[in-house]
């Protein structure tokens, strides 16, 4: 089954969009999906995705009789325009195509409603080669290690690791986890009794990208709420 929170922050990422952005057009998308293919592949994409994905079929027009009755349902109910509507809409059947291919490619869809099962083109600014966020240049990536001391790495992956008694690291990694509810993303963290190294970076895109920088002054963040001395990187 394909994971929410790994669908949405995977959207997100490679649209360049906020989780709750994402968020809306991963459920708008599945529910006209949902009400556009007959049974039983419509069990089969319910019974694919988790509930909490599924939760806008019933408020879905339905069913979608070509590519543009797709994106004007999408835009419908994500309240969005066309383009980014049918933006979104590809984004989420792409990566759903990626994460369930055997599914996606078995549905009986009308071939402008299969067309949109591609990877979307990128809209204005620079992407990355797949229309997604891009990496970090080698001058952005200094910049905003110069702006995240506590923090090492390069253009793979950022780190930063912290040393603390038990006690005091688990209720920092505690407030660090309150990140996933806040904002849809996580930190990778491996804890070792008293360290915990915390590594971000883009999955979409396997590299750090402006999302990673904003996700680490998040953790920075944290840890300062947490109220906990910590060692450098």
């Amino acid at each position: 089954m394909v994971q929410h929170r790994d669908l949405v922050t995977t959207v997100a990422d490679h649209i360049g969009v906020s989780v709750e952005e994402a968020r809306r057009a991963a459920e708008a998308t599945v529910a006209t999906l949902v009400r556009t293919v007959d049974e039983p592949q419509r069990r089969q994409v319910l019974d694919a995705v988790p509930a909490l994905l599924a939760s806008e079929v019933d408020a879905a027009p339905g069913p979608a009789w070509d590519g543009d009755d797709f994106v004007a349902e999408v835009s419908w109910l994500t309240g969005t325009t066309p383009e980014e509507a049918r933006e979104r809409a590809q984004a989420v059947l792409y990566i759903l195509s990626r994460r369930e291919p055997d599914l996606v490619g078995e549905l009986d869809l009308p071939g402008d409603i299969r067309d949109l099962v591609s990877d979307p083109a990128p809209g204005g600014g620079i992407t990355g080669p797949h229309g997604g966020t891009p990496p970090l240049t080698d001058d952005e990536l200094a910049a905003a290690l110069a702006n995240l001391p506590h923090w090492t790495g390069g253009h793979r992956a950022i780190r930063r690791t912290i040393e603390l008694p038990d006690s005091n690291l688990s209720r920092v990694l505690a407030r660090i986890e309150r990140l996933r509810d806040e904002t849809g993303r996580l930190p990778d963290i491996d804890r070792d009794g008293d360290t915990a190294t915390l590594t971000v970076y883009t999955n979409s895109v396997d590299a750090v990208t402006h999302l990673d920088v904003d996700l680490a002054h998040r953790v920075d963040d944290a840890i300062t709420a947490a109220g906990a001395g910590i060692s450098g990187p």
